[in-house]
């Protein structure tokens, strides 16, 4: 499997669904047993691997930990919180998109780009936007350069979501 990634550029998706620290088999957590995970997910790096936390819990210490462990790691690690804290999170940044659950499951079920990884950590800039809203709208959003022709960027982006089912919006509850 790893020369057909590695010829096609490919990445295999590991999901790691969790409520908690790490514990070993006697259901302690302890910094040996933190340690071993750790080495674990050191293992992966250099392997064309994208590893998702989905974070089944909001306690502060097993949020904190898997947090610290993104900053850590040479391994492309993406760590959710649950769907409405990633939607408060990203409408922090990115006022303009809905963070409807749809695009939450596709997170979770470990679709990359990296697009996805900045909506909760920085204002998109506008090329950014308009990549973003390709992947979700299609090439016709390429149609209209955002920065020579805002107006017409805009009203074709309002045509095509006319078109998308509604989504309801967990930042503002409609």
């Amino acid at each position: 499997l790893l020369p057909t990634l590695q010829e096609s550029g490919g990445k295999v998706a590991v999901i790691l669904a969790t409520d908690g620290l790490p514990t070993n088999a006697y259901g302690v957590c302890d910094s040996h047993t933190k340690h071993e995970f750790v080495r674990s997910l050191q293992a992966l790096e250099g392997l064309p691997v994208w590893v998702v936390v989905r974070l089944c819990t909001d306690e502060d210490d097993v949020v904190e930990y898997y947090n610290r462990l993104d900053g850590q790691l040479e391994l492309s690690l993406e760590v959710l919180d649950d769907f409405m804290e990633e939607a408060k999170e990203t409408y922090s940044k990115n006022r303009w998109l809905n963070y409807a659950l749809p695009l939450h499951r596709c997170r979770e079920m470990g679709y990359y780009n990296r697009l996805f990884d900045l909506l909760d950590e920085r204002t998109l800039t506008i090329d950014e936007v308009q990549d973003f809203l390709r992947l979700l709208l299609g090439d016709a959003v390429m149609d209209f350069d955002p920065v020579a022709d805002w107006e017409g960027f805009v009203q074709c982006v309002s045509v095509l979501l006319q078109k998308e089912e509604m989504q309801w919006n967990p930042a503002t509850r409609r």
